[in-house]
């Protein structure tokens, strides 16, 4: 059972502004699949702005090797889309994966990023493409990095009366790149853990490498100290194992060691061995 609310469909971002603006307590609905379930545990607003039918926040766009993408994109939008497959194929993938076919239709990434969980699977991907988000309220518009703007896991440094409207991404064509996860079932389920890769290479030897860990942390996160090691290093055997061995202990040393890694920790290691190796 829902709390009683209103509900209010403005038709333009600026519209849905002036609500925020205005309204004591509202919220912002951009596909509702997180919204509904903790409205259903207990949480109650006076009023729910619908954005969903704002055109302008679902345009995908590029631009020399940035991309904009707009935050009521859904999943399945960004699955399936040209320039996200070309240029992030990582984040093409992982939006394909979200939940079910009705979740990947109905949830939008923006969403996804302020609801911030660790489990997100849209997280690991961005980081790599060094992700900034894009705030706007009537006071003005603010950007900043996605790592800056998820504060602890569920929280993030959106402010009452702003909407997150846009992301906008680095594309890495001509990088090896991809997505692996780790769930309990085969579909239909939050992710354990996760990777997100973009490797370039040339001759043997790694030119730029980004890695993001996902799910099996507080908060998802690139290892830049490996990263920055492996630029220009031969791709052999010894420095995939070096590289593999800081990243598992840079993973302990942000979430202490848990009961769950017992299994997550070799899952870990022959994912990275697997992504390194190519």
């Amino acid at each position: 059972m829902l709390p009683d609310f209103a509900s209010v469909i403005p038709e333009s971002k600026e519209d849905a502004l002036a609500y925020l603006s205005s309204l004591k307590s509202a919220k912002i609905f951009a596909g509702g699949t997180d919204l509904l379930v903790k409205m259903r545990r207990g949480e109650s607003y006076s009023h729910i702005v619908d954005i969903t039918g704002i055109h302008d926040l679902k345009v995908i766009s590029d631009h020399d090797e940035m991309i904009n993408i707009g935050a009521l994109s859904t999943h399945y939008e960004i699955s399936v889309n040209q320039i996200i497959s070309e240029k992030a194929l990582s984040l093409a993938q992982a939006c394909g994966w979200v939940g079910s076919p009705a979740i990947r239709n109905m949830g939008t990434i923006g969403g996804n990023l302020v609801n911030a969980s660790p489990a997100a699977d849209s997280l690991a991907p961005l980081l790599i493409h060094d992700a900034d988000v894009v705030l706007e309220s009537k006071d003005g518009t603010r950007r900043m990095r996605l790592e800056d703007f998820i504060l602890a896991p569920y929280k993030t440094d959106i402010q009452p009366h702003e909407i997150l409207t846009f992301i906008t991404i680095k594309g890495l064509p001509g990088y090896r790149e991809g997505y692996k996860r780790v769930t309990k079932r085969a579909a239909w389920a939050i992710s354990r853990l996760s990777i997100a890769w973009a490797i370039q290479e040339k001759g043997g030897f790694y030119k730029d490498v980004k890695l993001a860990i996902g799910s099996c942390t507080p908060m998802p996160f690139r290892p830049r100290k490996v990263e920055d090691s492996l630029k220009d290093r031969a791709k052999d055997e010894k420095t995939i194992q070096v590289a593999v061995g800081e990243i598992i202990d840079e993973i302990i040393k942000v979430s202490g060691m848990r009961p769950s890694f017992v299994y997550k920790i070799p899952v870990v290691k022959a994912l990275l061995e697997d992504i390194l190796k190519g």
